[in-house]
């Protein structure tokens, strides 16, 4: 994600003692890095002109008010928390309310008092989400399951002007590649970029399709068998970290069709009531 603010969120962050690389208004790998090291242990070494700095940034981005005076307290904190799990993006960004729709369908039975928690808040993570790669059907073949996920991580952070989604990191917690493989991408700890209004408090899980996804399939004439015993899997062992109570498919939130077919509760997991 590139903005101007973010330009006077590095120079906060170097003055700090967290090098954030290049100061181009980019938040990229290196300004996320430096980000959570100030988020997580304070400031190395500090300055009027740094707060002020880092103050200025983060007003721009939208997540503090008032001056820019100040120091690096509870407010600059969770501030600064908004900004790493939005990858950068500006508040006014975060949620488009006329592209979020909220799901139609009945929570599933809780089974535990086990909880995985995301984000600087400590968000429940309680939702699954199913995705597709909106990708033409034979763009796996012939790439092994480390090329589909470096292809994919290059997607989400190439630079806009190179076609990419300009973020610090891959989107997706897990990639389901067409062996079956189960390959972790973003850190569940984090809010994922899966879908808008709907990232808090969700895995989202890729599976690369095996087919052009052009209309509403059975999940079987999309994903090869080995796929979806793994969705599965993975269904499975969520439901036993956390208290699951929503399993979906990205179109239910979305004007898309991804993942390219209807996600019915009983057909994944047994917690649906049938």
């Amino acid at each position: 994600m590139m903005h101007p603010a973010i330009r006077y969120l590095q120079l906060g962050l170097r003055s700090l003692g967290y090098d954030p690389g290049q100061i181009d208004g980019w938040y990229g790998r290196n300004t996320a890095r430096a980000a959570d090291g100030l988020y997580w242990q304070g400031p190395v070494k500090s300055s009027e002109w740094a707060l002020v700095t880092l103050r200025r940034g983060l007003i721009g981005l939208g997540y503090l008010s008032g001056p820019a005076e100040g120091g690096f307290d509870a407010m600059e904190k969770h501030a600064l928390g908004e900004v790493i799990d939005n990858d950068g993006a500006p508040a006014a960004s975060v949620a488009d309310p006329t592209k979020v729709l909220e799901p139609d369908k009945p929570e599933l039975p809780v089974a535990h008092d086990r909880v995985l928690r995301q984000g600087s808040a400590g968000t429940v993570i309680d939702t699954f989400m199913l995705h597709c790669g909106a990708l033409p059907g034979d763009w796996h073949v012939d790439k092994s399951n480390a090329e589909i996920v470096a292809a994919v991580h290059r997607m989400h952070t190439a630079p806009k002007s190179q076609g990419g989604r300009g973020w610090s990191m891959i989107g997706y917690h897990e990639i389901i590649c067409p062996d079956g493989e189960r390959i972790a991408a973003r850190p569940l700890e984090r809010y994922g970029a899966g879908a808008i209004g709907h990232n808090r408090g969700v895995k989202h899980v890729l599976m690369i399709e095996r087919k052009t996804i052009d209309r509403t399939y059975r999940p079987e004439q999309l994903y090869y068998p080995e796929q979806l015993a793994a969705a599965r899997e993975s269904i499975a062992e969520f439901g036993q970290q956390t208290q699951f109570k929503r399993l979906l498919g990205h179109r239910e939130v979305a004007a898309k069709l991804c993942p390219g077919f209807d996600v019915i509760d009983r057909d994944w997991t047994d917690l649906a009531v049938a």
